[in-house]
């Protein structure tokens, strides 16, 4: 069974599978190419106090290239489930420290639901290092016989340069 398509830059840079200028080409047209927005702008719907760490967030992954402005709900969704959970823990912490077992209980499984949602947005957005490392197109694997010598002095440059200096001042 054939795996999911990959984007034509991942699979150049994978090196397993030549394609032609035309294949590059068909490929790159059939790919959704969104342009990085100059700013990161939250929705209108997120709350002010949240305004300002959405922007930096935001301006991060923007710098990164993971980032466009249709990704704005989703970090927008993001700030807000996290507000959320926060809220949720203190009211478990406070049960817990109450020894009220069934509203401790009640509000644990309140808080796991914003954890969720929070966890989802941040992984769909590239907040976290397993999203990130699924994102990264890898770097293109450099063929040993046409990479260049790592020590350019080595015995045979230096009497291939001498030889050549000898003959044109010969």
């Amino acid at each position: 069974m054939p795996g999911k398509r990959q984007p034509t830059a991942v699979v150049q840079a994978n090196g397993r599978k030549h394609l032609t200028q035309a294949e590059t080409d068909q490929r790159l047209d059939q790919e959704v190419h969104v342009p990085p927005p100059d700013k990161a702008v939250p929705p209108q719907w997120l709350p002010k106090r949240l305004h300002q760490e959405f922007e930096e967030i935001g301006e991060i992954l923007r710098a990164a290239g993971l980032y466009a402005e249709l990704d704005r709900d989703v970090l927008g969704q993001y700030f807000l489930a996290r507000e959320r959970w926060l809220k949720a823990d203190k009211k478990a912490a406070a049960a817990i420290r109450a020894d009220d077992e069934k509203l401790a209980r009640e509000w644990t499984g309140v808080q796991g639901t914003y954890f969720k949602q929070a966890r989802q947005c941040a992984e769909s957005m590239g907040l976290s290092v397993t999203s990130r490392c699924r994102i990264v197109v890898p770097a293109a694997v450099v063929n040993a016989a046409g990479a260049a010598p790592e020590n350019e002095d080595d015995e045979f440059s230096l009497r291939l340069r001498a030889r050549q200096a000898a003959a044109l001042g010969g």
